[in-house]
């Protein structure tokens, strides 16, 4: 038995999925709606996951992993973290399209990469793969993700997806949505491109492509994805003027916010696409912008330092962020 079995009570009606080993020979196991009990070893049975696709009558079709007749929720390949407490979160990714994929899951931790889990997912199935606690989100680690469709027989070579995901607070709590084929409230993020079509061909000529991904529920562009050989860099210009028409309207405390909320977004969405390097052009003003600016950057974990950008250009009217 292993962390992440799906298991039955061998006097019970439950099933669940292995969570921890417990001492005196007990394991820990998380039923239906996130609950988790303890029982020994030998009161469980292991659940083959073939039994869900051979056996797939109305009782088993409310259990957890069990393929649905159907696609629910948004299509494509997802990452969802399920929320069990207030502090604590699963973990999860969600196959909710019609072909199976190959997975390896690891974080990425002073340039060093620490694998997570690996699989095959089948098509329209789910599996836990760790958890995460909100007290230490702001050292959460990224998440490197690489997948590969699988299909039975001969057909076209499809390049892998790889996507680096690396979460800051602006993104990740205006994320949440129903999680796709769980049903359940989350934070999701979709891996692979948005796919409209759900027939099989369509989505396997575009899962894998560089395309802009979307991040549900209103998706919304990101640009398509830059790996690490494709570095770039990128300026950002906070003068009000260019972030609104409406600046005559605005207080100076209205302004700011504005200016922050694009800043955040921008960071977020430049560490997203593995960008080397971003500038902030905020002007000189009475410094206020600048120094909130570069104070959030010095917090910040995915930046490795940053400095006055081209002063030859913007004097000290812009500050450069050299991102990890």
């Amino acid at each position: 038995m292993h962390v992440g079995d799906r298991v039955r009570l061998i006097h019970d009606k439950e099933e669940g999925i292995i969570t921890n080993f417990l001492p005196n020979n007990m394991i820990e196991v998380e039923i239906e709606d996130g609950f988790r009990i303890p029982v020994l070893k030998q009161e469980v049975a292991l659940i083959a996951a073939e039994e869900t696709i051979v056996f797939r009558d109305t009782k088993l079709s409310n259990n957890k992993n069990v393929l649905p007749d159907k696609i629910i929720g948004e299509v494509g390949f997802f990452l969802a973290f399920i929320p069990l407490n207030e502090k604590q979160l699963t973990v999860n990714l969600i196959n909710n399209t019609d072909i199976d994929i190959l997975f390896t899951i690891g974080e990425i931790k002073d340039n060093n990469y620490s694998g997570l889990a690996a699989g095959h997912l089948k098509k329209k199935t789910w599996q836990k793969i760790d958890e995460a606690n909100l007290d230490r989100f702001e050292k959460w680690s990224p998440l490197l993700i690489q997948a590969l469709i699988f299909r039975a027989g001969f057909g076209s070579v499809k390049e892998p997806l790889i996507r680096k995901m690396a979460f800051g607070a602006g993104t990740f709590f205006k994320s949440k949505m129903k999680a796709p084929l769980l049903d359940k409230d989350a934070y999701v993020f979709q891996i692979d491109q948005k796919i409209v079509n759900i027939e099989p061909d369509k989505i396997k000529e575009s899962m894998f492509t560089t395309n802009e991904p979307v991040l549900p529920p209103k998706p919304k562009a990101i640009e398509k994805i830059i790996l690490p050989t494709q570095v770039k860099k990128k300026e950002i210009d906070l003068h009000i003027e260019k972030l609104t028409p409406h600046s005559d309207k605005m207080n100076a405390s209205e302004m700011l916010s504005l200016q922050i909320d694009t800043f955040e977004k921008a960071l977020d969405n430049a560490i997203f696409e593995n960008i080397e390097e971003i500038i902030f052009i905020h002007g000189i003003g009475n410094g206020t912008l600048r120094t909130e600016i570069q104070k959030r950057l010095s917090k910040h974990k995915n930046v490795a330092y940053f400095q006055d950008a081209q002063k030859e250009k913007f004097g000290y009217g812009a500050t450069a962020a050299k991102l990890k």
